[in-house]
């Protein structure tokens, strides 16, 4: 039973890793394209996808010079992407949570 749970677990975590990398990817293409800068979707998947996070602050340094074009934002879009990343990480972090919790009580068993 307690394998059942982890394997359970393990699979919530990696769906919800997944989900919130591809929602960055977007929200920092949405974002790329707002700005004006060329090849936003590479610039949001070299941004998003590195482990370290380096890309990310790289595309934040990069993102200084160039002001939004109102024309080219969609606010909307952005605010959903944030509520649905917010969330991805909630239930990311609630599984992680449970699976410490669930290792603790096997080991106290």
């Amino acid at each position: 039973m307690l394998v059942l749970v982890l394997t359970l677990l393990v699979v919530a975590i990696v769906l919800a890793a997944v989900t919130l990398a591809y929602l960055m990817t977007q929200l920092l293409t949405l974002d790329a394209t707002a700005r004006g800068l060329a090849r936003p979707r590479l610039i949001g998947v070299l941004a998003a996808g590195t482990q370290n996070g380096a890309g990310l602050l790289a595309y934040l340094a990069l993102r200084r010079s160039h002001p939004l074009v109102p024309a080219c934002d969609c606010p909307a879009r952005r605010e959903r992407l944030k509520v649905a990343s917010l969330g991805a990480f909630a239930v990311l972090l609630v599984c992680g949570v449970c699976g410490v919790l669930v290792l603790l009580s096997g080991r106290l068993a």
